[in-house]
């Protein structure tokens, strides 16, 4: 949850333990003698002098929790909870009860700006690791007296209905490691919480997390091998008041430009005759399915990084490509207009190097037939005929989970494929990766960077919402391809079905319910 709650208002206020309410919503305490809301019973303060301090902004936060739980009929719950369906069956049911939750968030909101925060009550409500029931669950079906769920004494963020669930979830908690992670849920639990406390304790608004290393490289040096590497490196100029915590969370906004240069070294060493893409003098990145996430929070100065890392670039060029793209240009507060008009840095204009970069509100084999443009002054125009990119990046995009979008994205991957774009994808899981492969290979790309973990991925983790478990992280698997594969050669579609279960169903809805998080 590191990453949502902390970036509710222009301040970071509240840690994720004090949406979860182990710790106090006021002063971010932990204490084992929290006092809890007793009319909600979802928020905790550490002290009577907390509590009073936050009953203006409580009231009608409390008022909307104790309504919510009451939009689903008690005998709807029982069948969702007594059916023996296994927590992975139970999720999608878990998200039905938000969306009827969430409705009278809606209504007792809806005449101020509704902030994140009480989305997140509803989003990281507690629920048992072993049932999923929440403490409101229990009330309505088992135990109106019921108070709390138990919580793990260690990382306070993973809970339980009774002694015997939390006895039978405790190996896969603390000693089993996380997929595709070298941590337990409980050790990336307590790294969420340090997240979000650093940027508490700091006071900190959201762009000032974010650094890029304002120098230009003399010559073009391989990446490092790790973040550790990169940021102990003096040349990057990492600031005096950096810490270890700090550091992984800048690497959320700045995992898009190290995972670009990354899939260019990559693509190079299997370029063979190829023209090599780190050494060109002029570049073209066509961002495909991109969102409010490579736009927001100074998103476009991540791209200059490649500019400065790369000495022999005198001009990039950043297509941002996909319908949906206009809706991260408009905010709270208007239209977003540093992504729209973007001023180089002074080292870039010294240099005298151009970075050019437009948006085109369409779907990629759209642009490339007839290309669109949102321009600040006059909206859409039609824009010059579009060329083919000298490497195209697919962030984080769920192409293979998501079946209702495949009539968007075949026509893309054949475009790409046909005419040998190389082209980077990544993906926020290793399951989501591993489809996105099947559907590569569904459509003959000739992949060349295998699929793997992303050395340059965010290593600020976000918990998933409304699931049992399960971390993302922004760029968390990379594979690349580049031409098409052989007629002739032997297609391998892995059965997947022996691996524990998120359906397509699911994992979309999940995926769209964190997406809205994306600029954060």
């Amino acid at each position: 949850m590191n990453s949502v709650s902390i970036f509710t208002f222009n301040q970071a206020k509240h840690t994720n333990l004090a949406i979860l309410g182990t710790a106090c919503f006021v002063c971010q305490k932990i204490s084992d003698e929290l006092l809890r809301c007793g009319q909600c019973k979802r928020v905790s303060y550490c002290s009577t002098e907390c509590q009073a301090a936050d009953h203006e902004g409580h009231d009608k936060v409390c008022e909307a929790l104790q309504r919510a739980p009451k939009t689903t009929p008690s005998f709807l719950r029982r069948m969702i909870f007594e059916r023996g369906n296994t927590p992975y069956d139970l999720e999608p049911d878990i998200y039905l009860l938000y969306a009827e939750e969430e409705k009278v968030f809606d209504d007792l909101f809806k005449d101020m700006h509704m902030g994140r925060i009480h989305r997140d009550f509803l989003l990281y409500e507690p629920r048992c690791a072993v049932c999923l029931r929440s403490a409101d669950d229990m009330r309505d079906l088992y135990a109106p007296e019921f108070t709390s769920l138990l919580h793990c004494s260690d990382c306070r963020a993973a809970f339980a209905c009774s002694e015997e669930h939390r006895a039978q979830y405790l190996d896969e908690h603390s000693r089993e490691l996380e997929d595709g992670e070298s941590f337990t849920e409980c050790e990336l639990n307590k790294r969420a919480y340090e997240h979000s406390l650093e940027i508490v304790t700091r006071g900190w608004t959201k762009g000032e997390t974010f650094f890029y290393p304002l120098r230009l490289k003399p010559e073009y040096t391989p990446l490092p091998s790790s973040w550790d590497e990169w940021f102990a490196d003096p040349f990057n100029l990492c600031p005096p008041n950096s810490s270890p915590v700090l550091n992984r969370i800048r690497t959320k906004q700045l995992s898009i430009p190290m995972t670009i240069l990354y899939g260019m070294e990559l693509f190079d060493k299997a370029a063979g005759d190829l023209p090599l893409l780190t050494s060109r003098t002029e570049l073209e990145i066509a961002v495909v399915g991109a969102n409010e996430f490579e736009l927001k929070f100074g998103g476009l100065a991540c791209f200059e990084e490649i500019l400065h890392s790369l000495p022999s670039l005198r001009r990039l060029t950043v297509r941002l490509i996909n319908p949906e793209i206009i809706c991260g240009l408009i905010g709270s507060e208007g239209l977003n207009r540093e992504a729209m008009d973007w001023e180089p840095c002074a080292l870039c204009k010294e240099k005298g190097v151009e970075f050019v970069h437009s948006i085109h509100p369409q779907l990629f084999h759209e642009y490339m037939e007839k290309p669109i443009r949102f321009n600040l002054k006059e909206g859409m125009i039609q824009d010059a005929p579009a060329q083919l990119p000298d490497i195209a990046v697919v962030f984080n995009s769920g192409m293979g989970l998501k079946y209702e979008e495949r009539s968007h994205w075949s026509p893309t991957l054949e475009i790409l494929a046909e005419h040998g774009v190389p082209t980077l994808c990544t993906a926020f899981l290793k399951r989501e990766a591993e489809e996105d492969t099947d559907y590569l290979n569904m459509h003959r790309c000739n992949i060349v960077i295998e699929r793997h973990k992303n050395p340059w991925r965010s290593e600020a983790l976000t918990k998933m919402v409304m699931m049992r478990k399960y971390f993302f992280t922004y760029n968390g698997f990379i594979q690349g391809f580049r031409g098409l594969r052989e007629r002739d050669e032997e297609l391998e579609l892995v059965d997947r079905s022996e691996s524990p279960v998120i359906t397509k169903e699911l994992l979309a809805m999940m995926l769209n319910a964190t997406l809205t998080f994306r600029g954060l």
